[in-house]
């Protein structure tokens, strides 16, 4: 297509550790004549009280999904954006941000948004298939989660979406007409929908004075006839007004006269915004792992013309240059800061907006913030003035971050011959030894309790609706109280509690320097062959070794553990034999069940990054990990 170009696509995971499940989102961008446009498809966590879990979703794929060939702005622009009102802010073409490599979602003319976003009817089921059975459908619409949301600006803020006249989509008997009559018997909701935003939704004809929609729905319903899935499909049609080039000669005269009326009005356009609370503070005190704590703050325009405003990290923030979404990424407080709504944030006159300024600690930073934050954000104005913004957050992380030299002494009783989960002094007998090889008691507690039990099933561990429903806030409030006992806890919560502690050391288990003795050797020579494509997803089949390849990782295996410190050795003999314990059995790894391939590839993956963090390519941590189970497997059958 000659006038379709500067296409690019680009995807964000949602699940946990960015990996997990079946949830995130794919866009693609490109430029049509004159037009931006683009398309994102999505999958949102699924569950009926995770309403907050999909604005999350939705916050994490807005906020980080960036397309690489930059919006060049021209006096085209102008052409198009001519004012309908004196407080209609037009492109300006001078702006830092007219001509930047990344560049967002909603920086495009038009948007398309759409897909499995799973918001449900906050009715009874009962009531809501009442109503289905009476055709009665408007009271449903008001109980709508999504429409709720957008409407409280959780999620979606300026998006549009057609008057629906068609039955909930969700959920049927696969090739019935008959919503679920499964086990589970979920509720009807229509979760499959298609939102639209636009820049500027009513365009004022250039000449003519006559105006028009930019995006005016056509056709809004479902497919009906459609009923192999448990989804009814979706499809819309829609009347969308493209920009197109004008003559030079008229192009020419445009822009003298906007330049004209630019200078006329330069000293009279200067924004002006006050916020509240003032002055503006954020405090967040005694944050532990997993919390997530929120500050709102309420933006007002209280100047004569529209103002745009963002807020960035003071150490990165340069006025005269556009600021880059990977500068932002490479903050790590910055990175653990989410805005509902994201901004930019544009004003009109008199308008307000809140801000919802939420914390929560990421793992990998866990142990390099300290105890204390103290910085400064910069609520930027586009040629106005600053607004400066005060952070001071007070961190416990607990254990969580903490090497194991940091942790008390691990404790065990040789007349019991059992590990002491305590580390009260007055309680220690003379049959009580400090065993100094020993890892931290607590990792010892997690994972015997894994192994007695038995029955984790590793292959269903990371799947996302069970990732969605899990909560770790229990057992992290129980760990904070030195109490190791976890026998009243489920063991996936178990395990991923061990998976977070290992994480979110400073230092994976098998330490960088250990790392780098054995991959870097090999690194010019199997380089090539151990990187992953960009943009290779994550359910890819893990390669094939060659056997000089699988020779050389045995090796590497038995030189890491020599390299090992005691209690690291310890701890990953510990952990490798549960992990041995659980693997699925090599009849059932070999299906070609594309379900079960994903399944073992995630967990591969997750193990595998636990151990030794995002210090290696992936296909070499990958095979690490498969040669330990190979090498303590032969060793077991011995």
């Amino acid at each position: 297509m000659p006038k379709c170009s500067s296409v690019s696509r680009a995807s964000v995971p949602t699940g946990f550790m960015g990996i997990t499940g079946n949830k995130g989102g794919v866009g693609i961008s490109f430029r049509f004549y004159e037009s931006t446009l683009c398309f994102v498809n999505c999958h949102f966590a699924s569950g009926e009280a995770q309403t907050q879990r999909r604005n999350e979703d939705y916050q994490t794929i807005e906020s980080r999904m960036t397309f690489t060939d930059g919006i060049n702005h021209s006096y085209k622009d102008y052409i198009w954006y001519t004012p309908t009102t004196p407080n209609s802010l037009a492109p300006n073409a001078q702006h830092p941000m007219a001509s930047t490599r990344f560049w967002k979602i909603n920086d495009h003319d038009i948007v398309f948004w759409f897909g499995d976003m799973n918001y449900r009817i906050s009715l009874p089921n009962d009531q809501v298939r009442k109503n289905l059975i009476e055709l009665s459908i408007e009271s449903l619409f008001k109980k709508d989660q999504l429409r709720d949301e957008m409407n409280q600006n959780h999620a979606f803020t300026d998006y549009r979406e057609p008057p629906i006249d068609f039955m909930p989509t969700y959920k049927f008997d696969v090739n019935t007409d008959d919503y679920d009559t499964s086990e589970k018997f979920r509720t009807p909701s229509w979760t499959d929908r298609i939102l639209y935003h636009t820049k500027r939704s009513i365009i004022q004809h250039e000449t003519s004075n006559a105006s028009f929609q930019s995006i005016i729905p056509l056709h809004y319903s479902c497919a009906k006839t459609i009923k192999f899935s448990d989804h009814r499909p979706v499809s819309g049609l829609y009347h969308v007004g493209i920009k197109i080039a004008y003559d030079d000669k008229l192009m020419n005269r445009i822009r003298d006269e906007l330049i004209r009326e630019f200078d006329r009005e330069e000293n009279d356009a200067i924004p002006t915004i006050e916020i509240y609370p003032r002055p503006p503070a954020i405090a967040f005190n005694n944050i532990r792992y997993l919390d997530k704590v929120s500050y709102s703050l309420l933006i007002k325009n209280t100047g004569e013309c529209p103002c745009a405003c963002s807020i960035h990290p003071s150490s990165t923030f340069e006025p005269t240059r556009p600021t880059k979404i990977k500068e932002l990424i490479e903050v790590p407080y910055f990175d653990c800061l989410t805005f509902t709504p994201n901004g930019p944030y544009i004003l009109q006159r008199n308008e307000e907006q809140t801000v919802e300024i939420s914390f929560k600690m990421k793992t990998q930073y866990s142990w390099s913030l300290g105890k204390k934050l103290n910085e400064i954000l910069i609520l930027h104005v586009e040629n106005g003035a600053d607004t400066f913004i005060t952070l001071d957050v007070t961190l416990d992380m607990g254990p969580f971050g903490l090497a194991f030299d940091q942790f008390p002494p691990t404790l065990f009783d040789s007349e019991k011959r059992q590990y002491i989960y305590f580390t009260d002094p007055k309680d220690v007998c003379e049959r009580v030894v400090e065993t100094k090889n020993d890892p931290p008691a607590l990792y010892i507690s997690l994972i015997e309790c894994l192994k007695e039990r038995n029955d984790l099933d590793l292959l269903s561990v990371f799947n996302g609706e069970i990732q969605d429903s899990l909560d770790l806030i229990p057992i992290r409030d129980q760990i904070y109280a030195h109490d190791y006992n976890f026998k009243n806890y489920p063991s996936i919560n178990l395990f991923m509690t061990l998976l977070h502690l290992l994480q979110a050391l400073p230092e994976p288990l098998i330490s960088r320097d250990i790392q780098d003795k054995i991959f870097l050797k090999t690194n010019n020579s199997n380089n090539r062959s151990s990187q992953l494509p960009s943009g290779a997803t994550i359910q890819s089949n893990i390669p094939n070794e060659s056997p000089s390849q699988q020779q050389h990782m045995t090796k590497a295996v038995s030189f890491i553990i020599e390299q090992l410190q005691p209690k690291e050795r310890n701890l990953f003999f510990r952990f490798l034999l549960f992990l041995q314990k659980s693997w699925p059995t090599p009849e059932y790894a070999r299906r070609t069940d594309n379900n079960i391939q994903a399944a073992l590839n995630i967990c591969i993956d997750i193990l595998a990054l636990s151990l030794l963090h995002k210090h290696t390519s992936r296909n070499q941590r990958q095979n690490f990990l498969l040669a330990c189970l190979n090498e303590e497997k032969k060793k077991n059958s011995k």
